[in-house]
């Protein structure tokens, strides 16, 4: 399922979204670094989640873009200052204006002038309107869309729907949002869809229904919406309650990326890299990933990174690694943080210091990286920057298991001599004080041991 953030006034989805543990496999990146002195683990990059539904089409993901005109003689200002990617009905002879870039003032102005020459010319009302909600003249916004509305225009329905769920000019009310996107949605507009399927997804005005969610996707990236096919290859990969498919996660994933949407390109490089539902394609995937990267996706940054670090499909570049790592943590990545904790640990990129890649480990685990949880019970169970403690390392390595960290569980399963006795007998002991295991506290993690960790791995 994907994360469940609240609309934001005018990105999950996708933005930032609460973080989720990656379920791609790290590319290389299995073995412990020295197993003897446990010195800890290399993190993946994370498989990034679906942002929050916002209003920023850039975010969102647009329709694929369309060239200007050669000719602009006759072109409205008002097209060319206030034209909405997300409206179907725009003037394609000029390119769409994100919301983030529209100069209000001067679009209102164009567009006023616009409506009033042309007052039979639907899109100026909308733009209009537009122009008003950048300066946050809501109310005013509000009042045309309905007027826009009432003569048909399919965008003006998704924006009135927009205004109902985040509150402005009117009172929040999701179940109204939901009525007014479907009336979008019912007229071809494939961004309502897109929120319809959002609705579903995080269970807003409706119960949790993730087949319906992925039904409406589908149709808003059919429709050219390239959010929604972003998030159609989400579901298709993490969803718990309609089949996952891989397969037509990665084609999904490409076609949001080849639509200009960086979290598709950051998905699309992730499949790429570890080979999920498709061959491996190193090359693709630093192309994807330097393409997201230079949208300001932080997930991509610390991807490339991982590259450049690990020396994985290009010649290996440590210091541009550790770059892109900060830049990434800089920008709330929490896998750089454990990158950069890991460089701190191994001594590669950095002047080696435990206490350093101890405080690294536990800001990523606070902001929910699940190999930090990992990393972090590796400290504590060799006692590295802080005393060897064998029952917290347990509790931090139960927290690991339960956030889904499938390195975790492979250690659990195929390395656990790596980690102490005690430490194996404590965790025992956690699994046993919560009845999920009846055999004896020996520290020996056969099948009584594994069948237990088995019924603890993702779930939290």
């Amino acid at each position: 399922m994907t994360s469940k953030q609240p609309s934001l006034s005018c990105p999950g989805a996708f933005a930032a979204a609460a973080l989720l543990a990656a379920l791609a496999l790290p590319f290389n990146a299995l073995a412990q670094v020295d197993p003897n002195a446990g010195t800890g683990y290399a993190s993946p990059p994370q498989m990034a989640p679906p942002a929050a539904n916002t209003r920023d089409g850039a975010s969102i993901g647009t329709l694929e873009t369309v060239k200007p005109a050669a000719n602009n003689n006759g072109i409205d200002p008002c097209d060319t200052l206030a034209a909405d990617p997300l409206d179907h009905d725009r003037a394609r002879t000029v390119t769409a204006v994100e919301f983030d870039a529209l100069d209000g003032p001067a679009a209102r102005a164009a567009c006023e002038t616009a409506r009033a020459a042309k007052p039979n010319i639907l899109r100026f009302i909308y733009q209009s309107a537009r122009a008003r909600e950048k300066q946050k003249d809501y109310a005013g916004a509000l009042d045309l869309y309905r007027k826009a509305a009432g003569r048909g225009y399919p965008a003006a329905f998704a924006a009135i729907g927009y205004a109902y769920d985040n509150g402005e000019g009117v009172a929040q009310d999701e179940k109204e949002a939901m009525r007014w996107y479907l009336d979008a949605a019912q007229r071809n507009n494939a961004w309502a869809m897109f929120n319809l399927g959002y609705f579903y997804d995080s269970g807003r005005a409706v119960p949790e229904d993730d087949a319906a969610a992925l039904d409406w996707y589908v149709k808003g990236a059919t429709g050219g919406n390239a959010r929604a096919m972003n998030d159609a290859g989400f579901l298709l990969e993490t969803s718990n309650t309609v089949p996952r498919n891989v397969e037509e996660a990665r084609r999904w994933y490409v076609r949001a990326a080849e639509a200009g949407n960086a979290v598709g390109m950051t998905n699309a490089a992730n499949f790429h890299l570890n080979g999920i539902g498709g061959p491996v394609d190193t090359v693709k995937a630093l192309d994807w990933y330097r393409k997201a990267a230079d949208f300001g996706n932080a997930d991509a940054m610390n991807g490339l990174g991982y590259m450049l670090y690990s020396g994985i499909g290009i010649e290996k570049d440590v210091a541009e690694g550790m770059r892109l790592y900060r830049k990434a943590a800089d920008g709330g990545n929490a896998t750089a943080l454990t990158n950069i904790g890991y460089a701190y640990e191994t001594g590669e990129g950095e002047t080696q210091d435990f206490d350093q890649a101890m405080d690294f480990y536990r800001r990523a685990a606070e902001a929910g990286d699940s190999i930090a949880l990992n990393n972090v019970a590796n400290f504590y169970d060799k006692g590295l920057s802080v005393n060897a403690d064998p029952v917290l390392a347990a509790e931090w390595m139960e927290k690991a298991l339960r956030a889904g960290a499938t390195f975790s569980r492979n250690q659990m399963r195929d390395n656990s001599g790596n980690w102490s006795l005690p430490f194996r007998k404590a965790l025992q002991k956690r699994l046993a004080d919560q009845k999920l295991y009846s055999g004896p506290i020996d520290g020996g993690f056969g099948p009584q041991t594994q069948a237990a960790i088995d019924r603890i791995f993702g779930v939290r």
